[in-house]
């Protein structure tokens, strides 16, 4: 009886909204693509040093950071050593928000700062240096926005008003290990990597109507996720130094995908309470990484890094997840019509070290690649007979999630670093692009 009840009420509010939406024109609204619409996810690698010179760190990976970037870089170090970095992030999250955003494609600014401990790790070198231990945590994402979106005309729809907000908190803690085999460094890190996302969208169904009644028993559409999972992963790392100036360095990372269990789309009523409509289970992957790198040390003062990074974005939208709660045209809004396209990265950067008395002092700067990464649609090719939406849903899709110009960015970084005794190093950076600003600050202590 529960469960007649609930698509009975949920089939009476999708109809109310297309009936309510028809009064405006011949529209009708879907219910969930603002949250990932034009999100760009940032999966940030550790280290205020690293940070400074545009996060090429690969093959150079000679610090504490180096458990989550490049296992295999552990060998360097010397003495156990104790590593903490804070990280504060400004995101510039352009969306298709006004009125007639969906016809002149120019958007509006919305993201929002956050700040965090991001990493710390602990390092116990072996004796001989013939192998490296490290326990670490690493928050590999942490993204918030909030937006509002005015009704939004396309030829054949109306989207409601809307606001909303979303986090993600992304979480790993992990054991490094990295042993010595003749000239060559290896590196393994196994992950367990834990993932929060909170999530809130409203959906105004009166405020498109002015001077008028709302007449709709449903004010608004609620859509609400609270919920956390937990996955695997792994990093494997290499390292070769063929010479005291010169090493390389390569490295693959698995990560998980999480799934959510509670995504509930709800209706409001005019005395506040909801009416449950929906729920889906939304499940978001986490990009594989594969990379290389280089440092270079033309003198024992000045160091050259880059590196590349091939990064598997797709996995952020799984092909067998519902994207949306509600559609006219399922062919249109089938799940493999929407994507996110893999990412190759380049980072480069230097360091150079003079020494102020007893202190020494690293000055760095880097620059960097920065391609988008949001969710596309792909309009599927030919004809459909009796469906009769399609063609509109299709239109309202490729406008959504394809108005945005699809550009490469390129961003810089700088730092400093002071070592103290030989015993205290401290470091700050940062990293401006004009989708994430982002300062950093770091401190290891060795014993």
């Amino acid at each position: 009886m529960r469960l007649l009840r609930r698509y009975a009420f949920r089939l009476i509010g999708l109809a109310i909204l297309g009936w309510f939406s028809g009064l405006l024109a011949p529209a009708y609204a879907q219910v969930d693509e603002e949250t990932f619409q034009q999100l760009e996810f940032n999966f940030i690698p550790p280290g205020a040093r690293a940070t400074a010179m545009g996060g090429a760190f690969i093959g150079l990976a000679d610090d504490a950071t180096a458990a989550q970037t490049n296992p295999a870089g552990l060998l360097v170090l010397l003495r156990p050593e104790v590593a903490f970095e804070a990280k504060f992030l400004n995101y510039d999250i352009p969306r298709l928000a006004s009125r007639d955003s969906l016809f002149t494609f120019e958007p509006t600014t919305f993201g929002a700062n956050v700040g965090s401990p991001a990493f710390v790790s602990f390092v116990f070198p072996g004796k001989n240096r013939r192998w490296t231990v490290a326990l670490f945590r690493h928050e590999f994402i942490r993204l918030k926005d909030e937006f509002t979106f005015d009704p939004r005309e396309t030829p054949y729809y109306i989207y409601f008003p809307v606001e909303g907000r979303v986090e993600f908190k992304g979480e790993q803690y992990g054991l490094a290990l990295a042993v010595r085999l003749g000239a060559l460094d290896v590196g393994v890190a196994g992950k367990l990597a834990r993932m929060k996302v909170q999530s809130f969208i409203r959906r105004d169904f009166c405020k498109p109507i002015k001077f008028r009644p709302c007449g709709n028993p449903f004010v608004a559409n609620v859509e609400a996720l609270d919920d956390t999972d937990t996955g695997f992963g792994f990093t494997v790392g290499l390292m070769w130094r063929p010479s005291s100036k010169f090493q390389v360095g390569l490295v693959g990372e698995i990560n998980p995908t999480f799934q959510w269990k509670d995504d509930t789309l709800s209706a409001e009523l005019p005395d506040g309470g909801l009416i449950p409509l929906d729920t889906i289970e939304p499940r978001l992957g986490i990009p594989h990484r594969f990379g290389g790198g280089f440092a270079f040390r033309p003198t024992d003062q000045f160091v050259l890094t880059a590196d590349v990074v091939w990064l598997q974005y797709s996995r952020i939208l799984p092909q067998d997840v519902q994207l949306l709660y509600a559609y006219d045209s399922p062919r249109a809004s089938a799940p493999e019509n929407f994507y996110v396209r893999d990412r190759v990265e380049v980072h480069g950067g230097g360091e150079y070290v003079f020494f102020v008395g007893s202190t020494t002092v690293a000055l760095r700067a880097g620059a960097f690649v920065f391609p988008e990464r949001r969710i596309h649609y792909r309009k599927p090719q030919g004809t459909f007979p009796g469906d009769d939406f399609f063609e509109a849903e299709a239109d309202a899709f490729e406008r959504l999630y394809n108005g945005l110009e699809d550009k490469t960015r390129v961003g810089v970084a700088g730092g400093v670093g002071f070592v103290f005794q030989n015993r205290l190093q401290v470091d700050v950076a940062y990293s401006w692009s004009k989708p994430v600003k982002q300062f950093s600050g770091s401190a290891v202590l060795r014993f």
